[in-house]
Formats: C-alpha cells, sequence, structure tokens
C-alpha cells in the first residue's frame, strides 16, 4: 500500500494529492521523492529535468505527452526504476516542465482512495482486476 496526503499547492489554494515513491537513481540506490497523483495523465510518471539530472538517468529518445489542454507535445525521455507496490518496475519518462506526476499508466491495477480536503489521505492499493 502507498499512502500519501492531500495538501495545498505551494503558494495557492489548489489542492493536490501526493505520495512518496522510490525511484532509483544511476547508481542503483533508491531515494523517496513525493510526486503528484494526476489521473488526467496517461503516462507512468513524468519528471523535470532537474530531477532526472539530479539522480543521473540516462536518456531514452524522445516521447509524445497530451497535454491537459489537448496539444501535443514531444519531450525528451528516460528510463527510471520505481518500486510499486514493492517490485522493482522500469518506465519511461518524459522529462517535463511540472512537479513529478504519476498518473493512469501506473496506477492501472490499482485501488485509489482520496478524502478530497487539505490534510485528506491519499492510498493506492495494488488490486486484482476481476474475471470478466
Amino acid at each position: 500500500m502507498i499512502r500519501g496526503q492531500v495538501r495545498s499547492r505551494v503558494g495557492g489554494t489548489v489542492l493536490e494529492a501526493r505520495v512518496r515513491i522510490d525511484i532509483a537513481g544511476a547508481n542503483l540506490i533508491f531515494q523517496t521523492l513525493e510526486v503528484v497523483v494526476d489521473t488526467g495523465f496517461t503516462g507512468s510518471l513524468a519528471l523535470p529535468q532537474s530531477i532526472v539530472h539530479e539522480l543521473g538517468l540516462e536518456g531514452a529518445g524522445r516521447r509524445h505527452v497530451t497535454l491537459a489542454d489537448g496539444q501535443t507535445i514531444e519531450t525528451p525521455a528516460c528510463i527510471a526504476r520505481l518500486l510499486w507496490h514493492g517490485q522493482p518496475l522500469d518506465v519511461r519518462v518524459p522529462m517535463m516542465d511540472s512537479p513529478p506526476m504519476i498518473g493512469s499508466e501506473l496506477l492501472a491495477g490499482s485501488h485509489l482512495a482520496i478524502d478530497w480536503w487539505d490534510g485528506g489521505d491519499v492510498i493506492i492499493e495494488e488490486r486484482m482486476q476481476p474475471a470478466e
């Protein structure tokens, strides 16, 4: 289970659901990183270039990303190793000029619960997909 908290964005009143994830740097040592949970983001993880460079992650070409306004852009990408539900997972990460965020691709197979008020709980639990 991954736990976090809803908090106001720095300098504003907009609420954001945030959790901490473990991500490996180039030295393969995991570091904890706070990320925004963005269900409108269809990728797994997006990171700003400053964090990519800090972690020493290597480039992996470019990736097309559709923004919230519907505009599609091409951005540099890298590969990152996360611990997700206790298991290592390699994901292709677009480098974006935004706070670090996880999206719906990473949340697939999980149950997400958010108490949507300042200080509310954010819980991501691994779930088995129901049989059809």
